[in-house]
């Protein structure tokens, strides 16, 4: 979902944090896992839905998980590439809201550039997420410019405690530099003294690259990890064209949360809005994907999503599912050379707290390639994968187009996004119609969103508009309507990695 103020949500690639070569067979290879073909997946006490071929699996209940490998054949002869993905889907329309109580931490840059209409819609904001908490929700909110001022300790709601949090988140004034990360620390403090069984949520909102405290990409990465791995979702708000987009998506995009792009602060309401209505029809929580390899499978690239070694498995969590929300992992692997006949390439097992049935949801599956000694028999990758791959590549030309453009490159920057609009339709037309019906649609949409979000890139990186008479032309790269673009474009590259 995109507003016209507000760019596309994160939730979702990690382009920026996880496109990783590496190999996850230790020396020696897996001489103490024993792998199974598993005929059939079930997740809990849900109907489960035996495995369909052994390429792909596919499993219903409170989420439903599909996994399938790029190409259901591959060649004996020599080492072979293909993707192993996973679609993990929450249901649109569940039954009832979470049982499970929030813990919601708002963070708000107070720093002098954020004087004005900026602070106070984000005060406002926060002050209409209160309003909407229910009773048992806990909150609590503070501002951050190189110190922290805590408007409201962790709070538990009900009707007394609501109107003094309100009535709390008043009064502040904009000033002096910024420390994001003070907000980030005060945040987790506050989160850390909830319930067990609370989802964990933090907002965090600035408006301007970091002068104090963490201030490199790669420390807000280690932060956000230290928040995903006490199972806190971190939601980050660049407001205006000045905010470092690059750090701000790092930090939504690591802790599996979104990242919002506002350039009109009237827009603010709005995503605290969203964020709340999200935390509210939460159905799943805790969420966690291991994949295991079998003996001389590789991870060459994981593309959309942060991860973990645990000795043979490669541990992706994947955080908490409102309903309706839908989160891939798509990994590039290499599958060894060998005998023909079927080879076992991954076991799978995905585990999450269910909130609507109140209870653990668990499940398994394993995805199997055929290997033959007849070439014509290698399969094309399958449409689905394609589809989700296209969307990879089309995020990782955004955000080249935008270091060419912040470059001073205009021509190049364009260029880029005019080559991957052309190989975002040629995907279309070669895999579209090998698709099923239903999958075709959606395939369909998907591709126009790609190609939609590169013609606005295009067009928003056109020359700079027409200066004053005798004043000289900023460069674009410079211009307000420059700068919006480039944070609108990782704002649409979080999006379609999520």
């Amino acid at each position: 979902m995109k507003l016209k103020t507000v760019g596309m949500l994160a939730g979702v690639t990690m382009m920026l944090t996880s496109v990783t070569v590496w190999s996850v067979t230790p020396p020696g290879g897996f001489k103490d896992k024993v792998w199974e073909h598993v005929e059939s997946s079930g997740w809990g006490s849900g109907d489960p839905t035996a495995a369909l071929e052994s390429w792909r699996f596919e499993s219903r209940s409170t989420l439903t998980v599909e996994g399938r490998l790029g190409h259901k054949t591959l060649s004996s002869s020599r080492d072979s590439d293909t993707f192993l993905f996973l679609n993990v889907k929450a249901p649109t329309e569940a039954v009832g809201s979470t049982s499970a109580p929030l813990n919601l931490a708002i963070a708000i840059d107070r720093s002098g550039s954020m004087s004005g209409k900026k602070l106070e819609n984000a005060i406002e904001g926060a002050r209409g997420m209160v309003r909407r908490l229910r009773d048992g929700d806990m909150v609590s909110v503070a501002t951050f410019n190189t110190a922290v001022q805590t408007l409201a300790p962790p709070t538990v709601i009900d009707s007394r405690s609501r109107e003094e949090v309100i009535r709390r988140i008043e009064g502040v004034t904009a000033e002096g530099d910024t420390c994001i990360s003070c907000g980030l620390e005060n945040g987790m403090a506050a989160l850390r003294g909830g319930r067990a069984g609370m989802i964990k949520r933090m907002l965090l909102l600035s408006d301007g690259e970091p002068t104090s405290g963490v201030r490199d990409v790669e420390g807000f990465r280690t932060l956000a990890e230290r928040a995903r791995d006490m199972d806190c979702t971190i939601s980050s708000v660049g407001v205006d064209v000045q905010y470092n987009e690059v750090l701000m998506s790092a930090i939504a995009i690591t802790s599996n949360g979104r990242h919002y792009f506002v350039e009109n602060p009237s827009g603010l309401p709005t995503v605290f809005d969203q964020e709340i209505q999200s935390l509210v029809k939460t159905v799943a929580a805790s969420a966690e994907m291991r994949i295991g390899l079998a003996p001389g499978v590789q991870v060459l690239e994981v593309l959309d999503r942060a991860f973990r070694r645990e000795g043979d498995e490669l541990v992706v969590p994947m955080g908490s599912f409102a309903a309706g929300e839908e989160k891939t992992v798509l990994a590039k692997v290499r599958v060894p050379r060998g005998s023909s006949g079927m080879r076992s390439v991954a076991d799978v097992r995905f585990t999450f707290s269910d909130l609507l049935k109140n209870t653990q949801g668990v499940g398994v599956g394993q995805l199997s390639a055929s290997l033959t000694d007849d070439d014509s028999k290698v399969s094309d990758l399958d449409p689905i994968v394609a589809g989700r791959l296209g969307r990879a590549e089309t995020a990782s030309a955004l955000r080249e187009a935008n270091q060419l453009f912040k470059n001073g490159d205009v021509a190049g920057a364009r260029a880029k996004l005019a080559d991957a609009r052309t190989a975002a339709n040629q995907a279309r037309a070669k895999f579209a119609p090998r698709a099923s019906a239903p999958r075709r649609e959606a395939l369909n949409r998907d591709f126009d969103k790609q190609v939609a979000g590169l013609d606005e890139a295009e067009e928003g990186f056109a020359s700079a508009p027409a200066a004053k008479p005798g004043a000289a032309p900023a460069p674009p790269q410079d211009s307000r309507r420059g700068r919006a673009q480039v944070r609108s474009n990782e704002s649409s590259a979080a999006e379609l990695g999520f």
